[in-house]
């Protein structure tokens, strides 16, 4: 691939995109056995792939990966869905949330589910750490160096054409008489 070739800016530009996932649905828990519930949490229209944690919100503690299974997929638009389901052992009072993490965007979303004597309540709680001010900033950084990008791929082509134009147009000739040579006939 050449250096100013259109598919390496196609490259650099396709390795620096993110969206936010959506907020977290969790169902309703239901119980396949006495002695367990069952929790799923779904997300959908984020990049890069994400990453889900369950969340002991009696104690903001991280739930055991054991205890859940995670499906993620890329959907028809190339971004992920992703479906967590949850087996935990029922407890008379349970407050639980789901965590989607997207790294890239700093952002954090975390839904709650809350048992108690009537199973089914529910507390739903959205949170993002990720201030206005500082999703602003990000934005900024990231159009600067795409900004930047598109000005070194401009120059990197402006200088490859110059180049080129240089080695294949060899100037006019102009039609100079030859020299007599003397003594010949």
């Amino acid at each position: 691939m050449r250096l100013g070739s259109p598919g390496l800016l196609l490259l650099l530009f396709s390795s620096l995109r993110a969206a936010n996932f959506s907020v977290p649905v969790v169902s309703t828990p239901h119980s396949p056995s006495q002695d367990e519930l069952t929790f799923t949490c779904t997300s959908i229209n984020g990049y890069p792939r994400p990453n889900v944690y369950w969340i002991n919100k009696t104690d903001n503690s991280l739930l055991d990966q054991a205890l859940q299974n995670d499906t993620v997929f890329l959907n028809t638009r190339g971004l992920y869905d992703v479906v967590s389901v949850l087996r935990i052992a029922r407890t008379p009072s349970l407050n639980i949330g789901c965590c989607i993490e997207n790294v890239l965007l700093r952002q954090n979303l975390t839904v709650g589910s809350q048992t108690g004597n009537n199973i089914g309540e529910r507390d739903k709680i959205t949170e993002n750490p990720v201030s206005t001010r500082e999703k602003t900033e990000v934005t900024w950084s990231v159009l600067a160096v795409l900004c930047l990008l598109v000005a070194v791929a401009v120059a990197i082509g402006w200088v490859c054409r110059d180049r080129w134009l240089r080695r294949s147009y060899a100037g006019v000739w102009a039609v100079r008489p030859e020299p007599e040579l003397a003594g010949h006939v």
